[in-house]
């Protein structure tokens, strides 16, 4: 299976000369580009120049086939923004920050007054190594750039992690299927297509952000039925035993499994967890 997804999928159908995402890449020429949609696009030849010399990025939507271009992109960006973004693979890397984000972050693209949409990733946390250490060198690794963390003033508070990107936004919905604000089950839909490793790693997000240690047994909550009962599902492949309830409390409802601390060497082997203050009784 290809390691990188369809570029195609980073612009939608709306987006225009001015939304449209960019790339840097490495020794561009013209025949790289479709002159003709360039300037059915509005684009000059100056334009075209300064592509080519590297003085501004290209626009994928005129380049000729931009996915056979894909190892030669340096980064991504769109158009006015000075943040360069590296093109992730789809590797455990990735499925682990999708898993991550899907636990315990959201994604959002609200409108300004202005009329233009903004992006943001937020994932929220308790302090702790994992939160202000970890994730952010996880995201500075896939992504080439830095997140913002914003750190309670108490131990006890929590870690805002912040991406402020266009494009990393964009992974996560028009390739992940996320969606804006409320979760979507058809994260779990995409995740299925995928060998089993990456979605064990994609899990391992979902276990260091939703799961833990409770009543003696490791446990794994959330609020949508079917990514419970995928992650159940998996673990029962791995021979892993497991017990699955229906949780309410007042207008709150949520779904949770168990998996016996007989069976503790064998899910602390499985899944390469990070989150060591979730697991810390159970011996990670």
């Amino acid at each position: 299976m290809n390691s990188f997804f369809d570029l195609n999928l980073l612009n939608d159908d709306y987006d225009s000369k001015q939304t449209s995402l960019h790339a840097e890449i490495v020794n561009l020429t013209r025949e790289d580009i479709d002159l003709k949609k360039a300037l059915n696009l509005d684009y000059s030849f100056s334009s075209v120049d300064d592509w080519i010399k590297q003085r501004h990025s290209v626009p994928l939507s005129v380049l000729k086939n931009a996915n056979a271009k894909i190892n030669r992109i340096n980064f991504l960006n769109y158009r006015g923004s000075k943040l360069k973004v590296k093109l992730p693979k789809l590797d455990k890397e990735m499925f682990y920050f999708a898993g991550v984000v899907f636990g315990d972050g959201h994604v959002s693209g609200f409108i300004r007054q202005k009329g233009y949409r903004s992006y943001r990733i937020k994932i929220e946390k308790c302090r702790s190594d994992f939160s202000e250490n970890y994730i952010p060198k996880l995201i500075e690794g896939l992504f080439g750039f830095k997140p913002r963390i914003y750190l309670g003033k108490k131990k006890s508070e929590l870690v805002n992690i912040i991406i402020n990107s266009k494009v990393v936004s964009k992974i996560l919905t028009n390739v992940f299927s996320f969606s804006y604000g409320k979760k979507s089950d058809n994260v779990i839909d995409f995740v299925k297509q995928f060998p089993e490793y990456l979605q064990l790693h994609f899990i391992t997000g979902l276990l260091d952000t939703d799961g833990g240690i409770s009543a003696n047994s490791f446990s794994f909550c959330n609020s949508s039925k079917k990514t419970v009962l995928f992650v159940k599902d998996f673990m029962e492949k791995q021979n892993l035993s497991t017990k699955f309830y229906k949780q309410t409390k007042g207008k709150f409802k949520w779904y949770q499994i168990r998996i016996p601390l007989k069976d503790k060497n064998r899910f602390l082997k499985t899944f390469p967890l990070k989150n060591k203050r979730k697991y810390a009784g159970g011996g990670i």
